[in-house]
C-alpha cells in the first residue's frame, strides 16, 4: 500500500543501467457486480545524484527540493478501463501492461531521461515552491494594519 491508498499486485520490476528502476502494478479493483475497474500504473523511480542538485541555479530552490524528495523523484503513469467484464479482466491488463512495455520500457531505458526527468520535476516542484512561498508571504499579518476599518459614520441612526 502507498500513501495514495492504492493496494497493487507488482506486475515487473526493472531496473537500467542509467539509474532509473521501473515498476509495473496493476490496481484492478472490482466496481460493481462482474465489472471491474482495470488501472496499471508504470512508475519510474530515480535516485538523485548530489551533483545533479548543485546544477540548480537556485540554492533555496534545489535545498527545498531535496529535502521534499529526499533524493528520489518519481514518475508514475496509469493507463485504465471503466466496466471491464471479469471474464476479460486478465486480457485487459495483460494489454495495457505489454503495450508499457512496447512503448514506456524503451524511452525510459535511454540515457536521456534520467536528466529529463529530473529537468521536469525541478521546473514542477519550482512552481509549486514559488506559489507557496508567495501564499505564506501573502497571508502574513500586515504588522501597519490597524484592524477593520470603521465606516460606522456613513450609516444614520
Amino acid at each position: 500500500m502507498n500513501k495514495n491508498n492504492e493496494s497493487a499486485k507488482i506486475l515487473e520490476i526493472k531496473k537500467f543501467p542509467n539509474g532509473i528502476e521501473v515498476r509495473f502494478a496493476d490496481l484492478s479493483r472490482k466496481l460493481a457486480g462482474d465489472r471491474w475497474l482495470v488501472k496499471v500504473k508504470c512508475e519510474a523511480v530515480l535516485d538523485v545524484r548530489e551533483e545533479w542538485f548543485a546544477d540548480i541555479d537556485d540554492a533555496e530552490l534545489a535545498a527545498a527540493m531535496k529535502l521534499d524528495c529526499a533524493g528520489r523523484v518519481r514518475h508514475a503513469i496509469y493507463r485504465e478501463r471503466n466496466f471491464v467484464d471479469a471474464h476479460d479482466k486478465d486480457r485487459i491488463v495483460e494489454e495495457i501492461f505489454r503495450h508499457f512495455q512496447e512503448n514506456a520500457l524503451t524511452y525510459m531505458s535511454g540515457e536521456v531521461f534520467p536528466r529529463k526527468l529530473f529537468k521536469n520535476k525541478v521546473e514542477a516542484f519550482g512552481l509549486r515552491y514559488r506559489i507557496e512561498k508567495e501564499m505564506s508571504v501573502s497571508s502574513a499579518p500586515d504588522e501597519d494594519d490597524d484592524g477593520p476599518a470603521d465606516f460606522s459614520g456613513c450609516f444614520r441612526d
